[in-house]
């Protein structure tokens, strides 16, 4: 379905954040200088030029938007892979363009509907939908070399397709998996070292560690943390216990489709365990990673970002992974591991004059140098199956389960401008089931018919 203008605009308004929570300190826009080196180009790289100043072996000057170099965290290891390209390839100099990951969206929106867009676009999976409905996504199909294309795995690639066209491609997914307390499976009579396999079992692993009650402080015990609340996290990420029941937002035919019979089961599910205290009501994300961390929560979903939050908020550093499990999503009703991801993603504006110099650049930063090197710093996973398997990219059980994890991963259905305001509306859905008590099946036909309209259906 096109998208108007207006719609799109309006809808950076109100935004959420992605699942990655990522955000960032200002900064100018930088260049990032090459640096003298022999190293030839990977293969992959080495597209030949069709047509433009690269192919007439003159340097030509591209952009790059992004967050990455706005924020501590990622700044250095993106100014050295930006170098490390240019080096490569002296026929291309990169210019960085850095913004807020709070002011993202709407500048790229802004600049790519007054022509002005960078000529790599950075985005994650709320953003590039929001991108490709105003219109200012090039296809990719005929530009990316098909062995790259090929390289993707399916539901990473189905998550950079729309209208069957490839928009942008998949660098650094985020999908999410299970995480669990050792301590408390130990104390509720189960095996620490065996993480349940299916929904049933993890179900009744989680009563078993809320009937512990309380711990030695007195702070009340849950067996799990599902989002319930406040922020539109909680609806992106609860699409992938839709899909878990067989349930889903959209149908096949992209049509805004809540209240089926998935959807109502997942609900009730949740909403028994909350009423059992199984599930604390009402939280979001960052409240559940403290209550994991703090060991006052048995089994907990989140992303592979998750490491990182739980050991800084223990206090424990590297020791909590002493008391952590990690395993794929138990199977569900649909008999496999069904969760969702978010990601980094990569597109080339449409009306970029150096398309094939900016897919050079894509490809490069989604390859294996690039990734191996990104990993190395920053523990991201890679969407290509060739560099997820590699030993480097599994040095530990954690990334194994991760990588594992991304076989099954579903992208969100984030295939329209307001998807983000379609998830707050989801979000107050659940919060009507869960703590307002309100009936499953009437919450979701009010809803769905809210979202519709949103969505212009």
């Amino acid at each position: 379905m096109k998208k108007t203008l207006a719609v799109v605009l309006s809808a950076v308004m109100v935004s959420g954040l992605a699942l990655s929570g990522c955000g960032g300190n200002s900064t100018s826009a930088t260049t990032a200088a090459p640096k003298e080196s022999t190293t030839a180009a990977p293969a992959e790289t080495k597209k030949e030029e069709t047509k433009g100043e690269a192919a007439s072996g003159e340097q030509v000057t591209i952009t790059m938007s992004n967050w990455l170099e706005a924020e501590e965290a990622t700044s250095d290891i993106f100014k050295e892979l930006l170098n490390d390209f240019m080096a490569a390839n002296p026929d291309i100099k990169v210019e960085s363009q850095a913004i807020p990951f709070n002011q993202y969206k709407d500048q790229v929106l802004i600049a790519g509907t007054s022509g002005n867009a960078a000529d790599v676009i950075m985005g994650n999976s709320q953003m590039m939908s929001a991108f490709n409905g105003a219109g200012i996504l090039a296809e990719l199909d005929d530009l990316a070399s098909g062995d790259v294309l090929d390289d993707i795995y399916p539901g990473y690639l189905s998550g950079t397709t729309y209208g069957g066209k490839v928009k942008a491609l998949s660098w650094a997914p985020h999908p999410i998996a299970m995480y669990y307390n050792k301590d408390l499976f130990t104390k509720a009579g189960l095996d620490p070292e065996k993480a349940p396999a299916t929904w049933e079992e993890m179900t009744e692993a989680a009563r078993a560690i809320a009937k512990l009650g309380k711990d030695e402080a007195g702070n009340t015990l849950y067996g799990l943390g599902i989002p319930t609340g406040k922020v539109a996290h909680t609806g992106t990420v609860f699409n992938g216990i839709f899909y878990t029941y067989g349930g889903h937002f959209v149908d096949d035919s992209g049509n805004v489709d809540l209240n089926n019979e998935g959807n109502v089961e997942a609900l009730t599910w949740t909403k028994q365990l909350v009423d059992e205290k199984v599930i604390p009501a009402g939280l979001e994300i960052k409240d559940l990673r403290g209550l994991f961390a703090s060991g006052q929560i048995g089994i907990i979903f989140d992303g592979d970002m998750g490491r990182s939050a739980f050991r800084s908020s223990s206090g424990l550093n590297e020791e909590f992974d002493k008391k952590m499990g990690i395993a794929v999503i138990p199977a569900g009703k649909t008999g496999r591991s069904e969760t969702v991801y978010t990601e980094h993603q990569l597109g080339v504006f449409a009306k970029s004059e150096h398309k094939e110099a900016a897919v050079r650049l894509v490809e490069y930063l989604i390859g294996k140098d690039a990734m191996v090197k990104y990993h190395k710093s920053n523990a991201v996973l890679s969407a290509r199956k060739s560099i997820a398997t590699l030993p480097e990219m599994n040095e530990d059980y954690f990334m194994e389960v991760f990588n594992k994890q991304s076989e099954t991963a579903s992208p969100l259905p984030a295939t329209n401008a307001m998807f983000d305001n379609a998830m707050n509306e989801v979000t107050k859905a659940i919060e009507r089931i869960v703590v307002n008590n309100e009936d499953i099946k009437t919450v979701l036909e009010e809803t769905n018919k809210t979202i519709k309209e949103m969505y212009g259906q």
